[in-house]
């Protein structure tokens, strides 16, 4: 499992920090961009099963938010989508129930209607994103009997 963790952050999260530290010295510089960060619904809070895939979205999450908070006053813009099941050739091999589980067109329209706006952060789909994001006001003991 911990060569799996491992990897899992290593993509996830370095990979992010590392493509994100390599372009935005000459934004800052030009005092212009746009940086999109995918997260993802599952960075809201730990899931069984996920402890890579989580804890590295949650911490690209968090990356992002506070990149948004050094940069919200200059010319670089960052936003944040956090999106729930994509079907994938990846998600084809899942063995579990991927509820809400979106087609990449509509994922796609998602994270373009994001780009086009101000906003900062956008999760999706949104009545599946409520669940994640109003789960982190839940009591620990509820939390993990609806997640765990």
């Amino acid at each position: 499992m911990q060569d799996e963790v491992l990897a899992m952050a290593d993509v996830n999260y370095t990979g992010a920090l590392r493509t994100i530290g390599t372009v935005l010295p000459g934004m800052v510089a030009r005092d212009a961009g746009h940086i999109v960060i995918t997260g993802s619904l599952s960075g809201f809070g730990g899931l069984p099963g996920a402890q890579g895939y989580a804890a590295s979205k949650a911490g690209v999450m968090a990356f992002a938010e506070s990149l948004y908070a050094d940069l919200r006053k200059t010319g670089v813009q960052v936003q944040l989508a956090n999106p729930g099941f994509i079907r994938t050739r990846l998600t084809d091999k899942n063995t579990f129930r991927m509820p809400f589980i979106m087609e990449p067109e509509e994922a796609a329209r998602e994270m373009f209607e994001l780009m086009q706006s101000e906003r900062f952060a956008k999760s999706f789909p949104r009545l599946f994103s409520w669940v994640f994001r109003l789960s982190r006001f839940l009591p620990e003991w509820l939390y993990f009997r609806v997640f765990g």
